[in-house]
């Protein structure tokens, strides 16, 4: 597996930002889940199951998605707050559109944020004390809203 560097810009509290997002890189995809607990994940867990990914394409829509909502917000407290309105903001239009998000959809996206919050700066053990924050949050949020 390679290492892959993704080149954004976005603009984050009114800064702009060149954000290098570096993610391992097989065959198309790109492994995503570097900050998921495994007991987030489903079915049995092994080497596979830890590994979760999506296409290229896909990873860097969700990357710009979060980014696009992350420049609409402006009045956010902290850099960390500005990441989980956007974060909030995709999984919200993704209710409203469909009215539901599978919880392999849910922690794709709360991956892409992770992955955002390391390339913006933000300590590893912070974002693995983050991460089941965030997922308990929306699932305690939206309980009838997400799929198993």
């Amino acid at each position: 597996m390679e290492s892959l560097r993704l080149d954004f810009e976005a603009c984050i509290l009114g800064q702009k930002r060149n954000i290098i997002v570096e993610v391992p890189y097989h065959n198309g995809l790109v492994a995503t889940s570097e900050f998921c607990p495994t007991e987030l994940l489903s079915g049995d867990i092994n080497l596979f199951a830890a590994v979760r990914g999506e296409s290229l394409d896909c990873f860097m829509k969700h990357c710009r998605c979060q980014l696009t909502a992350m420049s609409k917000i402006t009045e956010a407290d902290t850099p960390l707050d500005c990441h989980i309105g956007a974060l909030m903001a995709v999984v919200m239009d993704r209710l409203d559109r469909l009215g539901h998000i599978s919880m392999s959809d849910l922690l794709i996206q709360i991956d892409c944020f992770s992955l955002l919050l390391k390339a913006c700066g933000f300590a590893p053990d912070e974002i693995r004390a983050i991460y089941p924050q965030v997922t308990s949050t929306i699932r305690d949020l939206y309980p009838d809203c997400i799929r198993s």
